[in-house]
């Protein structure tokens, strides 16, 4: 069987990136033949490490450089760069003679449908529905209001598809009208002999995007809440973006910078999870956070505001970590202190939450996508 992804390109460090990466790996080393489509790849290298086996094909369209043109000039060239996308990817599908043509929500995701390839089409949600409103501070009335838009918008365009897939069963019930909907989560890739030692580290830690969106400026402000009783506790923050400045602000209004790091990104997580002891999620929203899907499987206690809509399927209160009710930074700031407080508490957490990790291993998901994938090309017979 022939697998295609489509993807933007698969130089940058995203999760998205790494997912796709994963996945094209296990299925070439299962015996299927697979190709990746970019359009704004050009020389760079891949920076998750693929299999040879892997074909990578990109169409030289780079609709990165459109960013630079002036706005009466952008929405003309966008259009021609469109259009010339539809013909390439319509021609590169039928040449590659795919049997299932995967987008994971680029440029390609509303011109996927259209095409005559023959192949069957899946479109991956990678985020929360909830994003395209959360994704902008309350203030942006304006934008959240276009939100709701671009959330009927999407309805439509996932209908068009063979497939829908998301990420949680909790998000399968914000989406309506949509018959051919499957829940698969990401797999975990994580893997390490390294162990944790939840009951002598005094590391908190965090990751991800330093951007609006995972709302650590919360996190800092919850901190400082806690911070002061715990002197000998520290809080690393792993990831880089334009927030960097703004988070490093917040910690010296506090005067926590002895007890917080912002360490910028990471290319050895495992190394990072090992070292800590508690793992924190404070976002406005996620899709499936692969950072406590890691966290448990290193044997971590979480602590996680429950948000749109992630959280809430991998964490069960007081059992693997805890949920708070989002922008209760009281109640947060309890749950971190009783867990600081609580090594046995932090043993029993960790525990349960390697095991409930289990059911992100690569094998259990990607059984799931074999299933899938039997299931549209036998339809197609």
């Amino acid at each position: 069987m022939k697998i295609v992804y489509c993807i933007q390109g698969m130089y940058k460090t995203g999760g998205i990136e790494r997912v796709v990466s994963m996945k094209a790996n296990y299925l070439v080393q299962h015996g299927y033949d697979v190709t990746i489509i970019t359009t704004d790849q050009e020389d760079r290298p891949y920076f998750f490490p693929i299999d040879e086996r892997v074909k990578r094909i990109d169409l030289g369209l780079d609709y990165g450089k459109l960013d630079y043109l002036p706005s009466y000039k952008r929405l003309w060239h966008t259009r021609l760069k469109r259009k010339e996308h539809k013909a390439l990817l319509e021609q590169t599908l039928k040449r590659e003679q795919a049997d299932i043509c995967v987008s994971v929500g680029f440029q390609d995701e509303d011109i996927l449908p259209s095409l005559q390839d023959g192949s069957r089409k899946i479109l991956e949600d990678h985020t929360s529905r909830s994003a395209f409103i959360l994704m902008y501070p309350p203030q942006q009335k304006f934008k959240r209001l276009l939100g709701h838009l671009r959330i009927k918008l999407r309805e439509r365009l996932a209908a068009k598809y063979d497939c829908f897939v998301i990420l949680t069963e909790t998000e399968k019930t914000e989406w309506q009208g949509i018959s051919h909907i499957e829940v698969i989560p990401n797999a975990n890739p994580l893997t390490s002999n390294k162990q944790t030692d939840v009951v002598s580290s005094r590391k908190i830690m965090a990751a991800g995007r330093m951007e609006y969106v995972k709302n650590f400026i919360e996190l800092i402000d919850i901190w400082s809440k806690v911070a002061p009783s715990h002197p000998d506790w520290h809080l690393s923050i792993y990831g880089d973006g334009w927030m960097f400045p703004f988070i490093q602000q917040r910690i010296t209004k506090y005067g926590l910078e002895a007890q917080t790091t912002l360490e910028g990104a990471s290319n050895d997580m495992a190394s990072a999870y090992a070292q800590s002891s508690i793992c924190v999620v404070t976002s406005h929203f996620e899709g499936l956070s692969m950072i406590l899907v890691e966290a448990q499987t290193m044997g971590l206690p979480v602590v996680s505001y429950a948000c749109p809509s992630g959280p809430k399927d991998i964490i069960q209160d007081g059992v693997n970590g805890f949920l708070v009710a989002p922008y209760n930074q009281e109640a947060f700031a309890e749950r971190l202190d009783k867990l600081i407080n609580d090594a046995d508490l932090r043993v029993r957490m960790g525990e349960e939450g390697r095991r409930l990790s289990q059911r992100y291993t690569p094998e259990v998901i990607m059984a799931k996508w074999e299933k899938l994938f039997a299931q549209l090309t036998s339809s197609k017979k």
